[in-house]
This record gives C-alpha cells, sequence and structure tokens, in this order.
C-alpha cells in the first residue's frame, strides 16, 4: 500500500502561478520534485486559477479547523505536514491522532514569552512528530531559545530550479532589488544607492520589483519620490507573476537584497545568484550559510555602504563575472530542488516509518 501525505497550507496563502507568496512556492516545487509526488496532496485556501500540476484539494476562505481537519482525515494519511501554522499542526495532531504531524516553519520561532505562553506553546511543540525549518541558522536559533524542548528539529530547504533560473546569453548593465516595499527590507535605502548607481554609471539602469503596497503610504511614497530622481533610468514593477522576476534576474548584473532584520532564509539569494546575479546583501540571517564568499555581504546595509559596493562592482567586471559563476555553482551544489526536496522526502520516510510501526 502506498504511503499518502497531506500537506496543509496556511490560511491566505496563493497556491497559483499567479501571486504565489514564497512558502507556496516552496509547497509547490518541493512536492513537484519529490518522490512522493503522487501520493501527496495539498490542502490550500481556494484561489482562482491554482498550481495544476499536483494534487490539491481546496477550503473557502474562513473555513474552521475543523472542517479543515475532516478533509485532511478523509484521505487517510500517513503523514500531515503543516506549513507555517503551529496552533494549525497542534490542533490536526489533536484531531487526527495516531498520524504523525510534522510542522515545517519558515521563519524564526519566537523565543518565550511569559510563563503561560510558553507552557501553551511547549504543548503545542510536544504534539509534533518534528519541527523543521527551511535553513540552518533558523533551526539552530529554535534550539538555542526552546532548549529543553523533545521534539526532534529538522531542516527542509527552499530550493530553486536551476534550469529555470538561469542566466541570460548576454547579461545587462542592470540592477535589481526585488521584495516587499518595506522599511525592514531596506527598500529605501536600496533605491537611493540604486540612483547614485545609474546616475554615476553611464549605461547602467535598475528594476525594483515590489509585491503590492499602499501607494499612499508614507514610506511608499517617500521610495517612489527617491526613485523619480532616476530620470526614468529605474523602473518600477508591481505585484508581477514570478516569471517575469525571473527574467528579470536573468539579464541582471547586480541584484540588492539589503533586509534590514535577520532572514529566515532568503529566497531572492537563491533565485539572484541561480540567474548569474552578484548578491548585495545584509550578512545576516540566511543570508550567510547562503551567500557566504560568492557575493557582497554588508554588516550595515545604509546608503553609503551599498553605494560603495555597487560602485566596486561597477568598476570590476572581472569580479563580477568571478562571483557570478561561484555563486550560481553553490547554488547548484546545495540548493538545486533535487536536492532540497530530498530533505523532505527524508522527512517522509522518518514518520511514515514511525507511524506504521506505532499502528
Amino acid at each position: 500500500m502506498s504511503t499518502r501525505i497531506a500537506v496543509v497550507a496556511p490560511r491566505n496563502m496563493r497556491f497559483t502561478p499567479n501571486g504565489a507568496t514564497s512558502i507556496d512556492l516552496h509547497i509547490h516545487e518541493t512536492i513537484r520534485w519529490s518522490r512522493f509526488r503522487e501520493e501527496t496532496t495539498v490542502y490550500a485556501q481556494a484561489v482562482a486559477d491554482p498550481f495544476d500540476d499536483v494534487h490539491a484539494r481546496f477550503w473557502a476562505p474562513g473555513t474552521k479547523k475543523g472542517a479543515i481537519a475532516a478533509m485532511v482525515r478523509d484521505q487517510a494519511p500517513d503523514l500531515v505536514v503543516v506549513h507555517q501554522h503551529l496552533p494549525m499542526a497542534a490542533s490536526l495532531a489533536r484531531m487526527i491522532p495516531r498520524v504523525p504531524v510534522a510542522l515545517i516553519r519558515h521563519n524564526f520561532q519566537k523565543p518565550p514569552g511569559n510563563r503561560l505562553s510558553r507552557f501553551v506553546k511547549r504543548r503545542q511543540f510536544s504534539r509534533l512528530a518534528e519541527i523543521a525549518f527551511v535553513s540552518n541558522c533558523c533551526a539552530q536559533d529554535f534550539r538555542d531559545t526552546w532548549s529543553g524542548v523533545d521534539t526532534p528539529v529538522g531542516i527542509v530547504l527552499n530550493g530553486v530550479d536551476e534550469q529555470a533560473w538561469r542566466p541570460a546569453a548576454t547579461k545587462e548593465p542592470l540592477i535589481v532589488f526585488t521584495g516587499r516595499l518595506a522599511p525592514e527590507k531596506g527598500a529605501l535605502e536600496a533605491a537611493e544607492a540604486m540612483v547614485d548607481a545609474v546616475s554615476t554609471h553611464e549605461g547602467w539602469y535598475g528594476t525594483m520589483i515590489f509585491s503590492a503596497f499602499d501607494p499612499d503610504d508614507p514610506y511608499a511614497r517617500q521610495v517612489r519620490a527617491v526613485l523619480a530622481r532616476a530620470g526614468g533610468r529605474i523602473d518600477t514593477l508591481v505585484d508581477v507573476p514570478h516569471d517575469t522576476v525571473r527574467d528579470r534576474l536573468a539579464l541582471a548584473a547586480i541584484a540588492l537584497a539589503p533586509t534590514l532584520t535577520r532572514e529566515p532564509f532568503g529566497r531572492v539569494a537563491i533565485e539572484a545568484m541561480a540567474s548569474g546575479a552578484v548578491l548585495i546583501a545584509s550578512n545576516r540571517g540566511g543570508f550567510v550559510e547562503i551567500v557566504g564568499k560568492n557575493g557582497v555581504l554588508l554588516d550595515n546595509p545604509d546608503t553609503a555602504a551599498l553605494t560603495a559596493a555597487l560602485d566596486d562592482l561597477i568598476g570590476n567586471a572581472e569580479k563580477r563575472e568571478t562571483l557570478a559563476v561561484d555563486a550560481r555553482a553553490k547554488v547548484i551544489s546545495c540548493y538545486d530542488l533535487a536536492t532540497t526536496a530530498a530533505t523532505f522526502d527524508a522527512m517522509v520516510d522518518r514518520h511514515c516509518r514511525i507511524g506504521s510501526e506505532k499502528r
């Protein structure tokens, strides 16, 4: 009898090629490359145009946990994998007894709060067969912050299809920023440095790719006012399909990711590096383990530091080319989807074997 796996997405995600979040992409790509692809069903909130190359069932917005649990229970799964939402994972573990439930976290688990919060979370952890993270730094942070929790800790990495994300035949003098238009993503610093670079270096131009944002937000207005100084040499794209991001990064010589907080993983890093763009990023969180020496990591990614890094790379084509080649090789070695999907498959092997022994 084949193994049956239920993968439960968080509420309010977009399991669709049009506007998928990083969590949706992780779920879709991991399953698509998994050797358990045909045995796996995704449970997600309904969307107009869902991914159609993996098995999926959908619930309507506002559906309660109990109804979602009933959908999953009908499959009679051997393993339930919940993404991101600890309360949902703990609830499904309680509602579907004797079936192992694993949780995959896409960011750092918050440290213990007051005594009651700490008790509740430890109880939720105790119901899980495993809590996995998308990067080594998140997993280690959990071990350090939640010492004493007995739940096994694992890693199920984000990955990238290196055949789809690859350099264009000819690179252009293009700088790309992609991310949320938010202070913690360093969008303003990136815009200021990019304006300085394209104004100083003839022929260079830029693209800033944002997810949807409020045009009346004061921070958004500030960023747009800075970009207006570029005289049309920097264009902006908003809430575009992932294919558009891929096409721009394929052309780009340099990519910026000056996040001001710790990135749990940094999907933009593996996408840029696979595309042959040299990444300038903050020396924090997941960027450290992904980029290493194969890019430019800044301890303080303010406008001055970003501008200096851009000036250095723009003025040194040989350095850019060497870093780009080494960065792509790192991604192919460590983050190709065949490699990262194997970390998911290993989780399935562990818990389906354990689960079958208990039943």
